[in-house]
């Protein structure tokens, strides 16, 4: 039986459990009140004192959401679960401190093992690492503010005030658990890259973090307003209640099946111009900018960044028939990408991605495209924006050949983490596959830790129009977009919305019952 470890948070007194290779973990500490009942769609509470010492020995649970094929069998999901983990070297000195925010497209994840093991980066980079859980899906990231009056006035973003709540109690308590409060660097991947770029435009969260790590960041997928109030009133029509009060009283799994019945299963359906999902809101007050609008006006200025894509991000769709491989017709291709980016980059495009490959499938290419237009020229026009405005960006290329997946997305995440060959990784048989694994993963983890305590991974800082992108598990550094784009993505449009989300079929607005 592990030895138990005590500190105290302002709340009250922890007992947490050392680890066998050194270290200690101090798991399922609230961060804020539970978000149940009439707190349920209500923006975070601070958290209650407790009297004597509470047991953090164990992880709290994972947020509400809907069956997720990479969970496993055994996670626990739960409304209350506003908790978050340390593991820690020392509860003593004054360490870096990695805040970690997990993805999922905003509908999924989970700040717990083994998905979020943050024992090996600790002791392989002498680091305090944080995970802490937030609200995702319609209990995270419901719009109430149009169909319910001032009275849900803030009742927007609520997974990202979930994410303000916890940096907020980490910054007065880390201290305490051997961590700097003045040098802690948030990091995230895909929707948790998202959250980071919202964090960096919020000014809720501005004081709380001095460094951030963006990994294969979708932070043009914000929504506009009218999207997110449509999406509402299906929510609100889907199971059948007038008022958003109503929807306390109803039970959790209905309101999880709704969810998913009023948004696509397809990324481009949910990402693209006329989609929709749930996700950050551009609501002007929680976020009142996009992160590229944030860093073009020079808002994100003062937090050096590391950021960066992977070389395949959707390919591995293809392999195992998930949504957005279903073939579609070369004209229907052409007039998604079109109604994406323009008529001109459309065409660039296309003939650049078949010059490429030109064997390649209408859904290769199709993912191709999804994947760059998602996550690597975001990522390259995000650190372009806060390069030129005044900002330090060091920019890197994930393109390491694992087998099967390759360098598509998320692939790179086990590897900053150190768990990729951990008996309770189910990927672990494909990196343990690939000869480069161990030695690729200790680079990684060591540039990532160290960029969150000097601010520097070990490469030269971002320089517009310059071949300075360091590329993990292939030669460079290389440009991004990558030369043989680049010429087609300047011709892009890109809205700083998700506009025109379209009224699922046959669903009506509540309005007008």
């Amino acid at each position: 039986m592990s030895d138990t470890v005590s500190t105290a948070a302002q709340q009250g007194e922890l007992a947490g459990r050392t680890l066998g290779d050194g270290g200690s973990v101090f798991a399922g500490i609230p961060f804020a009140e539970p978000p149940v009942g009439p707190l349920l769609l209500r923006p975070p509470r601070p958290p209650r004192p407790w009297q004597g010492v509470r047991d953090a020995t164990a992880f709290g649970a994972s947020p509400a959401q809907n069956p997720d094929p990479w969970s496993p069998p055994d996670a626990v999901h739960d409304e209350d679960c506003l908790h978050l983990n340390v593991w820690t070297p020392d509860v003593h000195g004054r360490r870096p401190v990695m805040v970690w925010i997990y993805g999922g497209a905003f509908e999924s994840g989970s700040a717990v093992p083994p998905g979020t093991d943050g024992q090996w980066l600790m002791r392989g980079g002498d680091v305090v690492v944080v995970s802490f859980t937030y609200r995702v899906g319609a209990l995270g990231f419901l719009d109430l503010t149009g169909v319910g009056g001032e009275d849900w006035s803030g009742s927007v973003n609520l997974g990202l005030q979930d994410q303000v709540a916890a940096l907020r109690w980490v910054r007065r308590n880390i201290a305490r658990f051997g961590g700097d409060p003045d040098n802690v660097c948030v990091f995230g991947g895909s929707a948790g890259a998202s959250s980071v770029g919202c964090l960096l435009a919020m000014p809720s969260a501005r004081g709380l973090f001095r460094r951030a790590t963006l990994m294969s960041p979708p932070v043009a997928r914000i929504y506009a307003p009218a999207t997110a109030h449509r999406l509402a009133a299906d929510l609100l029509d889907t199971v059948g209640v007038h008022h958003p009060e109503q929807l306390v009283d109803v039970p959790v799994e209905e309101i999880l099946a709704a969810q998913a019945k009023i948004v696509p299963a397809d990324m481009g359906a949910r990402a693209l111009p006329g989609g929709r999902s749930w996700g950050p809101v551009l609501d002007g007050a929680v976020l009142p900018r996009t992160p590229v609008q944030a860093a073009e006006a020079g808002d994100t200025a003062d937090v050096p960044l590391l950021i960066g894509a992977n070389r395949d991000e959707m390919l591995a769709a293809e392999a195992f028939g998930q949504p957005g491989a279903t073939p579609p017709t070369t004209g229907a291709l052409h007039d998604e990408i079109a109604g994406a980016v323009g008529e001109a980059a459309a065409r660039s495009l296309l003939n650049a991605y078949r010059a490429a490959e030109p064997d390649a499938t209408t859904t290769r290419l199709r993912l191709r495209f999804l994947g760059d237009h998602l996550y690597r020229v975001p990522a390259a026009r995000m650190a372009e924006a806060h390069t030129r405005a005044g900002g330090t960006a060091h920019r890197y290329l994930f393109a390491a050949d694992l087998p099967s997946l390759g360098p598509s997305h998320g692939m790179e995440m086990s590897l900053v983490f150190g768990n990729h060959d951990t008996d309770d990784n189910p990927l672990a048989p494909l990196y343990r596959q690939w000869p480069g694994s161990a030695a690729l993963g200790r680079r990684m983890m060591t540039a990532w830790s160290t960029f969150a305590r000097t601010g520097d991974p070990g490469w030269a800082p971002h320089t517009p129009g310059t071949a300075d992108v360091q590329v993990f598990g292939a030669h460079g550094p290389v440009t991004e977009p990558p030369a043989a784009t680049a010429a087609s993505w300047q011709l892009a449009t890109h809205p700083p919305t998700v506009p025109g989300g379209r009224r699922t079929p046959g669903a009506a607005r509540s309005a007008d019952r």
